[in-house]
């Protein structure tokens, strides 16, 4: 009761995040709050969703055993670090009321908190599934990475490249950080454990929420766009830190002692190959908005290709193994089974040979019992 009741309070929760991020959005998008209090209110969300964010992986930590209470205590921490740099950028537009320079100490706390998170994700791999040999596991992630970073080339990070900005270093350390943040997410959850499901898929959400938000901001700022009064894919860094929140609070059950080795289930293993459809997505959009597709595009498709051939070729190979053991585990089975039966008949044979060897001694033991009965009775009868 007391876990339904928590589940009830966490999609209510949930719902209610949902209908302030939708709110979030409105008001950036058509200045309902006037210019000044959009600002600030984009501003300061971000940075008290970033806070919400630290504290609640905190507490998750707090309650958590384990390479569990690592994670979260670290994503606490990239949290709190990203959270810190809104701060200075509130300061500065909302504070100041004068545009946030860029570089600024605000830029070294959202790249400071990067690591933190890698980290944090990276401690959340557990070996309760995944079937898979280390080093496929990093296998897929290679094939993740170049999905990811042909999508993001696709949609905006070809731009920030090939731009002259002086800050263009610093422009592509956010897509690039991005991209190592997500595949070390999706490896994490492919190895996730049957507890840790709900709390990985909202952490995804979150992530993929900000991922967006820093390469859409990346973009714009290489391409001189970004709005002084704020930009709706602000949004995305405020419901990020607040699904982040929700993953470190959802109500997952007790962890069940396993006595064996949990399987994968079908869309953890398909989770890796998704992202090939969004890199494939990026191709076409490329096609559609008349951009040609480069060289590095073009490399990129090629190189997971090859890569996707291979996987199929170790899979098939790893198959043909799996079929190969089962057959030689049937043979056997079935070899003990009729050595089995062979040595039940042979068993039951004895016993009714020693059946028989056992009534005939009893009839003959009451034939030499009869006989001595009728010989005492002559002895009798010879007395009289």
């Amino acid at each position: 009761m007391a876990l339904d009741g928590r589940r009830r309070t966490f999609v209510i929760l949930t719902g209610a995040i949902a209908l302030v991020s939708l709110a979030y959005a409105l008001d950036i998008r058509f200045v309902l709050a006037g210019p000044h209090g959009v600002t600030a209110i984009d501003d300061i969300g971000e940075a008290v969703a970033a806070g919400l964010a630290s504290i609640a992986c905190i507490w998750a930590a707090s309650r958590a055993r384990g390479k569990d209470r690592l994670g979260w205590a670290l994503m606490g921490i990239s949290a709190g670090l990203w959270g810190a740099g809104e701060v200075v950028w509130s300061i500065y537009e909302v504070g100041l009321g004068i545009p946030t320079p860029y570089p600024s100490l605000a830029d070294v706390g959202f790249l400071a908190a990067v690591p933190f998170a890698f980290a944090g994700i990276r401690s959340f791999w557990s070996d309760a599934k995944g079937t898979s040999a280390r080093w496929r596991v990093w296998f897929d992630g290679v094939i993740v990475s170049l999905a990811l970073t042909s999508t993001a080339w696709a949609f905006g990070l070809k731009s920030v490249w090939q731009s002259n900005s002086s800050t263009k270093i610093l422009d592509l350390a956010y897509p690039v950080s991005d991209i190592l943040i997500g595949t070390i997410l999706i490896l994490a959850i492919r190895r996730a454990s049957h507890q840790q499901a709900g709390r990985m898929a909202f952490l995804l959400a979150g992530i993929a929420s900000y991922s967006i938000a820093d390469s859409a901001f990346a973009y714009l700022n290489a391409q001189g766009a970004f709005g002084a009064v704020g930009n709706i894919i602000d949004t995305g860094w405020f419901a990020g830190f607040l699904m982040i929140g929700l993953a470190a609070i959802y109500p997952a059950a007790a962890p069940k002692p396993a006595t064996t080795r949990a399987p994968l289930d079908l869309w953890q293993l398909a989770l890796p190959w998704m992202t090939l459809l969004l890199a494939s997505a990026g191709d076409v959009y490329a096609s559609l908005s008349g951009h040609e597709i480069d060289l590095l595009m073009s490399s990129l498709t090629a190189a997971l290709a090859v890569l996707l051939t291979l996987n199929m070729i170790i899979e098939r190979r790893e198959f043909l193994e799996m079929l190969t053991d089962i057959e030689t585990a049937r043979t056997t089975l079935n070899r003990d089974f009729k050595t089995a039966l062979t040595g039940i008949q042979r068993l039951s044979e004895q016993v009714n040979e020693a059946d028989h060897a056992y009534d005939a001694d009893v009839r003959r033991l009451a034939a030499d019992i009869h006989l001595q009965a009728e010989r005492l009775d002559s002895l009798v009868e010879g007395m009289l």
